[in-house]
């Protein structure tokens, strides 16, 4: 049988495609998934049904090439039926206006804020806020939790902030001025809603639509420079009139490198035809950079129900035309109960509770790659992060944690917290810099690793519409094609380009009758 469409991946994006692709009935629709396809949201398991943060279940294993320090980080990113949605922390922020703006200016007016506004709406279920941002009845929800929900110290923090000018937002979402904010989540009631939950299963009985999982993809097939199906692991090959990649960040360069697509020196050393000769193929990787600093927190009166349940948002450098650097505030939580790389435990704990500041730099100028170690598809593709490439992100990362320590000495916070663990009293302002770089983390934000971009953009592998240049048949939808890094958790960034993307594809690939 040939597919009408195939895409590649059943994450974030993917189940948004399949959604949106399989709506008329008269296109067939193959979405294959690397990873195991929990057909039910009572068939899922605990760990990944339940609203809480375990990337390492169901997970690729990937780990950075070592920094100039020797220094491997993992690079978690889901191999499961809603992908990355389904092991993330539920973080649900769409990218600012100034991200959009930046969009545009790479790719098109499409990419506008205005322009995308009406599809943040469509795919959202968001009773807060004001009507005129907000969609009611999609189907990604999102929850904002209750100011009892961050905790305790969470709240005093909160308060710290206030007191240091950083004043209160109502909604993340809407635009605005930064200051400090709850979070909101796509989680409700102790439940993860990834997309596979909000977009893929209420649709599995389309008889359209087919799903498979533990798939994994080889590559694309051409016929000249025309996709005409998939070539899995096993050999099996697939044919269909349209492929779509939307296998993340890593793994949709990945496959594009083995079909052919990428760098002509690169595709040749590894002994790969060449179907289209693309240098900007696994180039660009973006990532925010993050520290964990760490406090020892007086133990709360009660465990919280939300981690990291409120951000603070705020800009560091004096061109910033909005914030580039956000700081989540966790909650007390049990000290060794977050990763023991990034969150030491410690022999003798002096109060048995932490506190975390996850600082990142969020508008960061560090560019990594991914490439290929060989054309087997089970070998991982080799991740470098480039983390802190370019000086001024440590330096940025650095004047979060300056600020974390300040919230950390005002009061009614000063009051709920110990000593500081991670880095320490011994480590001085004027070192942090230094220590971040040797520390690195991240927010598992990997993208822009198959960039959109205007005619004539020599980085840009895909145009305005996801279509990857050079061939035919062949589209790109997920976090790779970012033109520009957002400074926000990348989760609902990556479903409203699928949107736009599917909305596209609706409109060109006219079903067979």
């Amino acid at each position: 049988m040939t597919h009408d469409v195939i895409v590649i991946g059943g994450g974030s994006a993917g189940c948004v495609l399949a959604n949106r692709l399989s709506a008329d009935p008269r296109r067939s629709v193959l979405l294959l998934e690397a990873g195991p396809d929990f057909a039910t949201t009572a068939g899922t398991p605990a760990d990944i049904k339940d609203a809480t943060y375990a990337p390492y279940t169901y997970d690729w294993g990937y780990r950075s090439v070592p920094d100039a320090f020797g220094n491997e980080v993992p690079v978690p990113r889901g191999r499961v039926i809603g992908g990355s949605s389904a092991v993330n922390v539920c973080v649900a922020m769409r990218a600012r206006p100034s991200d959009h703006d930046a969009w545009a200016a790479a790719a098109g007016p499409a990419w506008g804020y205005a322009q995308m506004l009406p599809l943040y709406q469509e795919m959202e279920h968001y009773p807060y806020g004001e009507e005129k941002y907000h969609g009611l009845g999609g189907p990604y929800r999102m929850t904002l939790g209750a100011p009892a929900d961050l905790g305790r110290h969470a709240v005093a923090a909160q308060q710290a902030g206030a007191r240091l000018g950083h004043p209160e937002v109502a909604d993340f979402n809407a635009p605005g001025a930064p200051g400090f904010a709850r979070t909101p989540l796509s989680a409700a009631d102790g439940i993860r809603l990834s997309t596979a939950i909000g977009y893929l299963n209420p649709v599995r009985d389309r008889p359209n639509l087919r799903v498979r999982g533990e798939t994994l993809v080889d590559r694309v097939l051409f016929r000249g420079t025309r996709a005409r199906g998939v070539r899995l692991a096993t050999g099996e090959e697939i044919p269909a009139r349209h492929v779509v990649l939307s296998a993340g960040a890593y793994n949709s360069p990945a496959i594009a490198l083995r079909s052919g697509i990428g760098d002509r020196g690169d595709l040749t050393a590894l002994g790969i035809g060449v179907v289209a000769d693309l240098p900007g193929v696994g180039r660009n990787l973006t990532e925010h950079p993050a520290y964990w600093n760490v406090h020892a927190a007086k133990p709360p009166e009660a465990e919280a129900r939300s981690v990291f349940g409120s951000v603070l948002s705020v800009a560091t450098g004096p061109d910033e035309p909005d914030f580039d650097v956000q700081i989540l505030p966790s909650a007390a939580v049990p000290a060794g109960s977050l990763p023991e790389q990034f969150v030491p435990r410690a022999e003798h704990h002096p109060t048995g509770w932490d506190m975390v500041f996850f600082v990142s730099c969020v508008q960061p100028r560090s560019r990594g790659s991914v490439r290929l170690s060989s054309p087997d598809p089970e070998a991982a593709p080799v991740i470098d992060l480039g983390l802190y490439t370019a000086a001024d992100d440590a330096e940025r990362v650095a004047d979060g944690v300056r600020l974390a320590r300040r919230l950390a000495r005002t009061r009614p916070l000063a009051d709920l917290l110990a000593d500081e663990r991670v880095p320490g009293p011994d480590i001085s302002d004027r070192e942090l810099a230094d220590t971040v770089r040797r520390a690195p983390a991240h927010y598992n934000h990997g993208s822009a690793t198959m960039r959109m971009g205007r005619p004539g953009d020599p980085t840009a592998v895909v145009d305005a519409d996801g279509t990857v240049r050079g061939v035919e048949g062949l589209t790109v939808a997920d976090a790779s094609v970012f033109p520009a890094m957002p400074r926000v958790a990348t989760n609902v960034p990556a479903i409203v380009v699928a949107e736009r993307i599917a909305s596209v594809l609706r409109e060109r690939l006219a079903p067979r009758d």
